[in-house]
């Protein structure tokens, strides 16, 4: 069924060449044209289609490949939630070994470990200080930390945090097999949340590092490099999965920050569609941002489209000259999927912030329908 769905896409982009399509007069959209073809968005990436009958509502080159920024969160979210699980959780636990100031951390990377404790008691992280807090019992001074299973910037974080409380640490990183060697007991454990709610985190705040680090994670859990043409390969092979057409598409990070991303509209909004009422991908939706209330749209719509507050779910992104937004909008009873991705901007604050605004009105026109 979805790959029926990435064929009518195609077929129904192709088929037309114009911005706006005819539908039925009691729910004509007024004047929809200019607003896609609205200067501040200099030629976007775009498309806007009804799921339900798969009829464009709206489009603007959608077939082109463009720089997607922080909406590549949708396709390596749905890479993570595929190939890893919602429920996969990770595992790190702190060792004792025979000598009193030197400890063993075994992790497996857990993309979302911290070592600052508001972050901790926000999100529900897991506080990587507090682990080594629980085998110091004898508040050491001066300790070493064999680890595995942990990212060097972790480490980092947790040495700055003992620096903090007056004690100095040294790290040594071991394998697998020399960790099995030493005669060890574990002190104490920490269980990550679910993957579906780090999910939920990076699709509301954007959160790029934990982004990168779950897309490469599901890289690995199918044997691929977290190079970029690794992660490339795990994303295509996830949506190969779902139906959903790739065509062009070339990833470089799991975040969006690289301006070396491509995708097209049709990509993002074959998979909005594809994933929507998929419960393994229902993290996503219940992260984006809604527009006005919630997440990176906060701000969004108050003044520039009031009618779509609470209206717009949608994940948002910029890096350099692209302001992109892609989601779902309301209109009454039927939910639009679209996608809108101007890297064609001029790379400053004022161009961006109006490449944000035209694309609240946009969405401003197609909530009040018949107005």
């Amino acid at each position: 069924m979805t790959i029926t769905l990435s064929v009518m896409l195609k077929k129904l982009v192709a088929a037309t060449t114009i911005s706006l399509l005819a539908i039925s007069p009691a729910h004509a959209l007024h004047s929809i044209e200019k607003y896609v073809t609205a200067k501040q968005l200099a030629s976007p990436g775009l498309l806007v289609i009804n799921p339900l009958d798969q009829s464009v509502l709206a489009q603007n080159q959608p077939e082109s490949l463009r720089i997607p920024a922080s909406v590549l969160k949708l396709v390596s979210s749905t890479a993570a939630l595929y190939f890893l699980g919602p429920d996969k959780r990770y595992i790190t636990t702190i060792h004792k070994t025979p000598v009193p100031d030197i400890f063993y951390i075994k992790g497996t990377l857990d993309p979302w470990l911290t070592s600052n404790l508001s972050f901790a008691k926000k999100n529900k992280q897991r506080f990587l200080p507090g682990l080594v807090n629980k085998a110091n019992t004898s508040n050491l001074k001066k300790i070493t930390i064999l680890y595995s299973g942990l990212f060097e910037k972790d480490t980092t974080d947790l040495a700055d945090n003992l620096k903090r409380k007056g004690v100095k640490v040294s790290f040594q990183k071991i394998s697998a097999v020399e960790a099995e060697a030493l005669e060890i007991e574990e002190v104490a454990s920490a269980t990550s949340v679910p993957v579906s709610e780090m999910v939920k985190f990076v699709t509301l705040w954007s959160d790029n590092r934990l982004a990168d680090r779950l897309a490469k994670d599901a890289a690995r859990e199918i044997g691929y490099e977290t190079t970029g043409k690794g992660l490339t390969t795990t994303f295509k092979l996830a949506l190969d999965a779902l139906g959903v057409e790739h065509t062009g598409l070339v990833v470089k990070d799991g975040s969006g920050l690289s301006k070396e991303n491509r995708v097209s509209a049709t990509t993002i909004v074959d998979l909005l569609i594809t994933i929507r009422n998929n419960p393994t991908f229902v993290s996503i939706y219940d992260g984006l941002p809604i527009g006005g209330q919630t997440g990176t749209l906060k701000k969004r719509f108050l003044e520039t489209a009031p009618d779509a507050v609470g209206m717009v779910h949608a994940k948002t992104g910029w890096v350099n000259n692209s302001v992109t937004l892609a989601g779902y909008v309301r209109n009454g009873e039927t939910e639009y999927a679209f996608a809108i991705l101007a890297d064609g901007i001029t790379p400053s604050f004022t161009a961006r912030n109006k490449a944000r605004a035209a694309m609240d009105r946009l969405l401003g026109v197609i909530v009040k329908g018949n107005h």
